[in-house]
């Protein structure tokens, strides 16, 4: 890649930024945070300012790199790769916020606010990037879902989500709200797993040349992965004592992400 064609990239991560922190300011009155926050040595040591800062670049500059990383197998051409990368993301990162709810009591409409301040951007992000990365004549080749194979997909998202995280939640590996907010944690997890599978939907499937295996762990792995570990490190970069529930979230939920990738081709096939 050209030191220009960088220049630019690293220039709509750092607008797209600016742009989040703006929204945040504007939306502050639905701020979720809490009243007497036990902050972490980073924030402790440079300011909550700096440090959700340091946040938001460090994860937008994670989605702009997988996109990087993947803009030649998602379906389109030009603006297409941005709309169907930047919609997953957004609506990964968005649905996400929602789980404070449970956890930490949070009002629905706090929650989905603050969740737009981040949708939205990295949104704009993704856009930004297609246009900067647009060749005439490349499209990648994919093969549409059909409205069942749609529904079978987000079925097998949403089940292998669902059973994975209620074995998690069960066993106490990571903190929810299932106790006390059975109910909502149901349909927010059942909804979470509903939103992946959309995100594969979206994104389709990703270079059908190399094996389902090696398919899937990039979707796993690289696609959510990457997009979901650098969205949660929010909570250990601001806040002492969730480090272990955040590892621990990042490695169940990839590898669950990765096994429904996994099943979806696979009953395709």
């Amino acid at each position: 890649m050209k030191i220009g064609k960088r220049v630019k990239i690293v220039a709509i991560v750092v607008v797209c930024v600016l742009f989040d922190i703006v929204l945040h300011l504007v939306t502050n009155t639905y701020s979720t945070m809490p009243e007497n926050p036990n902050y972490s040595m980073v924030a402790t040591l440079l300011g909550t300012e700096i440090t959700v800062s340091l946040w938001a670049l460090l994860s937008f500059s994670g989605a702009a790199y997988v996109y990087c990383r993947i803009r030649k197998v998602i379906p389109g051409e030009g603006v297409e790769k941005g709309v169907r990368y930047g919609s997953a993301i957004a609506l990964i990162w968005l649905i996400a916020m929602l789980e404070g709810v449970s956890l930490f009591g949070n009002p629905i409409i706090n929650e989905f606010v603050v969740g737009l301040s981040d949708a939205i951007p990295v949104f704009l992000m993704a856009i930004l990037l297609s246009v900067l990365d647009a060749e005439k004549g490349e499209n990648a080749a994919a093969k549409p879902f059909t409205l069942q194979q749609k529904m079978t997909t987000v079925s097998i998202f949403t089940g292998i989500f669902l059973i994975g995280r209620y074995a998690a939640y069960v066993t106490g590996v990571i903190q929810s709200g299932y106790q006390t907010s059975l109910i909502y944690t149901f349909f927010w997890t059942l909804l979470m797993g509903a939103c992946i599978g959309v995100a594969c939907i979206l994104l389709r499937d990703i270079g059908n040349s190399v094996p389902l295996e090696h398919r899937a762990a990039k979707f796993g792995f690289l696609i959510f992965g990457v997009n979901w570990a650098t969205f949660l490190l929010f909570m250990p970069l601001l806040f002492s004592g969730y480090i272990i529930d955040v590892l621990s979230r990042i490695i169940i939920d990839t590898l669950l992400v990765t096994i429904g990738y996994y099943l979806t081709f696979q009953s395709r096939n």
